[in-house]
């Protein structure tokens, strides 16, 4: 779920009083603090104008094309429309990512088409944000049953993902392990990402159903969107589409303001 690392950052771009006030100057925010966009577009909807000053806007429309917001993390393309935009201007200058919540004066709905190529997919997953995710599902720890050395994804046709890991188990000293799976990625109700058809491979030797359909249900079991509720963002996938170039994800997001404390 660290893809939330990337709708933050487009948020955090947002929050600068200066950014609001025109669609260069938001432009030249997202672009400064980017390593590297190829194409920013944005549109900024305000009437009155004036209520810009107080960080409120009708709406943002925002394309990016090849954005690479961190080092490990680069997106062919995101696009970003927003319904009414309301900012806590005291709060922005103290606004981390880890609450984020005191930033919205009111909720944030927001609709979004994210495209990944190949490559993209392969180095987000080596971001320091995807290897504690990747350490919590090996369980790369000193009572874990092995320990994921490397991980490459090959998008295929039809949903399908393959993907090539190297183990380790603490047992058998230096000794690496070749883990290939094959499957498929379905979308339940817009919140539930679902493997299916899992096949895999144990050097090169064929894996029981048995063993890797208990590796898709205890992965399964993580893929569910609900699970950000508690945190205040609200996530839905509309569209899910994965071929041999890219994939592409379509849907709706929520976030949610921190309450006051005389609406707990």
């Amino acid at each position: 779920m660290e893809i939330f690392v990337i709708f933050n950052t487009i948020i955090m771009s947002l929050l600068s009083p200066f950014g609001l006030i025109l669609n260069n100057s938001l432009i030249n925010v997202i672009s400064n603090t980017s390593e590297n966009v190829e194409n920013v577009k944005i549109r900024v909807n305000s009437i009155p104008t004036h209520q810009l000053l107080k960080g409120e806007v009708d709406s943002l429309q925002i394309s990016l094309k090849q954005w690479q917001p961190q080092p490990n993390i680069r997106i062919e393309l995101l696009e970003l429309e927003t319904d009414s935009v309301k900012l806590n201007l005291p709060e922005i200058r103290h606004i981390k990512l880890d609450n984020w919540q005191k930033s919205l004066k009111s909720p944030l709905n927001m609709g979004y088409r994210l495209i990944l190529t190949e490559n993209d997919l392969n180095n987000l997953i080596k971001s320091p944000q995807a290897e504690s995710i990747i350490a919590k599902v090996g369980g790369n720890s000193q009572e874990s049953q092995f320990q994921i050395i490397s991980l490459t994804f090959n998008l295929l046709p039809n949903n399908r993902i393959a993907i090539d890991t190297k183990l380790k188990f603490p047992t058998r000293t230096e000794e690496l392990l070749n883990v290939n799976l094959e499957f498929s990625l379905q979308l339940i109700k817009g919140h539930t990402l679902k493997i299916n058809d899992i096949q895999g491979t144990l050097n090169n030797r064929r894996l029981s159903s048995k063993l890797l359909q208990g590796f898709a249900d205890n992965i399964n079991t993580q893929l569910n969107l609900r699970n950000l509720e508690k945190s205040g963002i609200t996530m839905r996938l509309l569209q899910l589409n994965i071929n041999e170039n890219n994939l592409e994800i379509t849907g709706f997001l929520h976030l949610q303001p921190q309450l006051s404390h005389s609406n707990l």
